[in-house]
């Protein structure tokens, strides 16, 4: 699974996958988050989810901006069929997977860094195309749709971006999934 898509990606050369212990949970794409959060949401207002694909591509300039792929429903695959065949229940380990290497794995049984890795020949099992995850754009509760209308009609949301919430997709059935706060509202 990680094999086919670090073949299809344009950005990677290696994945690594470290699962954790508790409490060791500092990892690269932190300080990516740091820097979106330090400067550029500080001087930028967001009207529309499009708006965010330059809010992240602009947000380092040095040594290079960040490279970002825009993904939609499409882009996401099935993988828990395949990968509970191979890793199941097993997470006190890391695997490093190369792109010039298709058809090996490198596993460390431990997190230390000088800890000994060994290679693992694999073969796809994959046969055929994977399930795709969504057979179309999730959509959002009525309630809440209707909430992003009225504040496209009271002007709050730009005219401009008026469009882009219309074409969401909207179900009575569809719950919001954050839950509710524990910190009270001050009124």
């Amino acid at each position: 699974m990680i094999h086919s898509t670090l073949q299809e990606c344009n950005n990677l050369q290696t994945i690594q996958i470290n699962y954790l212990l508790t409490g060791h949970t500092y990892m690269p794409v932190d300080s990516v988050h740091a820097v979106i959060e330090r400067d550029n949401l500080k001087k930028t207002i967001i009207h529309a989810p499009s708006q965010w694909y330059t809010v992240f591509a602009t947000a380092r300039k040095e040594p290079f901006p960040y490279e970002v792929e825009a993904m939609t429903f499409e882009s996401f695959n099935r993988w828990d069929v395949v990968g509970d065949k191979y890793f199941k229940g097993n997470l006190e380990f890391g695997v490093t997977v190369k792109k010039n290497k298709p058809s090996m794995i490198s596993i460390k049984d431990s997190m230390n860094v000088n800890a000994k890795s060994y290679n693992v020949e694999v073969q796809s099992k994959t046969k055929g195309p994977l399930m795709p995850c969504y057979r179309s754009r999730l959509p959002i509760a009525e309630a809440k749709y209707n909430d992003l209308m009225k504040l496209c009609k009271d002007k709050v949301i730009p005219a401009p971006f008026h469009h882009e919430y219309s074409i969401i997709p909207k179900a009575t059935n569809a719950k919001d999934t954050l839950p509710e706060s524990d910190i009270e509202d001050d009124e």
